[in-house]
C-alpha cells in the first residue's frame, strides 16, 4: 500500500506537469519527444524508488530519476537554464557519491544490502557495539546528508534557488512536489525499514531531523519574504515546506503512537 500510493500520486504529477506543459513546449517545438520522455523516466525511477527495499535498486532508481531531471532542467538552453542545469549536476553529483558512500559503509558493517536485513542486523548489536563502530554511524549520517540534498533539507539547500529560478515553469512545479515527495518516500522506506530498530538508534536520528527540521521552516521562510522573482520564493518556500514534512520524520521512535502520528501526518502533508 506504502509504495501503490506513492505510485499514483507520482503517476498524477506527471499527468499534471504533461498538461501544462502542452503549450510551453512550444518553445522548445523540435524536442517536444524528449522533453515527455524525460518526464516518464524520471516518474518511473520516481516510482521504484518508492517501491524497492534494497540500497543498490534505491540508487539506481534515485539516478534515474536525477540524470532526466539534470537535462529537464536546462531544457531551455538559455544562461540561466545552463547555469541551473550545471549547477543541479555538480551538486546533485556530490551528493550522490555522498549517499552511495554511506551506502557502501553500511554493507561493510552489516554485510546486507537488503533493508530488512540491515534492521535485523543492526537490531541484533547492542548499544555499546554500534557506539563502537563509528563507520556505521558515518554511514546513516552520510545518507542522512545525501537524502537531504534530495528534498532540499537546510543545510543541503543551496541548488534550490537558482535551479528553480532556470528550469522551465512546468519542470519547476515538478520539483516541488514529485522531486521532494520522492525523496520522502525513499526517506520513509530506508529509515523505517532500516534504522528504525532498535528504538534507542531511533531517538538518535530523530533528533537529527528534529534540529534541521526547525532550521529549514525558519530560513526557508524568512529569506522568501524578500524576494522579488516568483521561482525563487517557491524554491525557498519549497525549502521551509520540507522543513514541515520533517517533523513527521522526527517523530519517528519515540513511541508506537508516535510513529503513526508521524506517517501519517507525512502522507497527509
Amino acid at each position: 500500500n506504502f509504495a501503490l500510493f506513492f505510485k499514483l500520486l507520482f503517476l498524477g504529477i506527471a499527468a499534471l506537469v504533461i498538461l501544462a506543459s502542452t503549450d510551453y513546449v512550444s518553445k522548445f517545438a523540435r524536442f517536444q519527444g524528449e522533453y515527455y520522455a524525460l518526464v516518464l523516466l524520471a516518474t518511473l525511477g520516481m516510482m521504484l524508488m518508492a517501491a524497492t527495499a534494497e540500497l543498490i535498486s534505491i540508487y539506481i532508481a534515485l539516478e534515474l530519476t536525477s540524470i532526466s531531471l539534470y537535462i529537464l532542467v536546462g531544457f531551455l538552453k538559455d544562461s540561466k537554464s545552463s547555469e541551473a542545469s550545471l549547477k543541479y549536476l555538480l551538486l546533485g553529483a556530490v551528493a550522490s557519491a555522498v549517499l552511495l558512500f554511506g551506502m557502501a559503509l553500511i554493507f561493510g558493517f552489516t554485510g546486507k544490502t537488503q533493508l530488512g536485513e540491515i534492521a535485523q542486523a543492526i537490531q541484533a548489536m547492542s548499544p555499546q557495539a554500534v557506539l563502537a563502530s563509528p563507520g556505521l554511524i558515518l554511514g546513516i549520517v552520510l545518507l542522512v546528508a545525501g537524502f537531504g540534498f534530495k528534498i532540499a533539507a537546510v543545510p543541503f539547500h543551496m541548488w534550490v534557488p537558482d535551479v528553480y529560478e532556470g528550469a522551465p515553469t512546468p519542470i519547476t512545479a515538478y520539483l516541488s512536489v514529485a522531486s521532494k515527495a520522492a525523496g520522502f518516500a525513499i526517506i520513509l522506506r530506508v529509515f523505517y525499514s532500516a534504522f528504525g530498530l532498535p528504538q534507542w538508534l531511533s531517538l538518535e536520528w530523530g533528533l537529527i531531523f528534529a534540529v534541521l527540521s526547525a532550521i529549514g521552516m525558519t530560513l526557508g521562510n524568512v529569506v522568501a519574504i524578500p524576494q522579488s522573482n516568483i521561482k525563487r520564493m517557491l524554491g525557498y518556500s519549497s525549502i521551509a515546506q520540507a522543513g514541515y514534512l520533517m517533523v513527521g520524520l522526527a517523530a519517528v521512535g519515540f513511541s508506537p503512537a508516535a510513529d503513526i502520528v508521524g506517517r501519517s501526518s507525512l502522507l497527509f502533508f
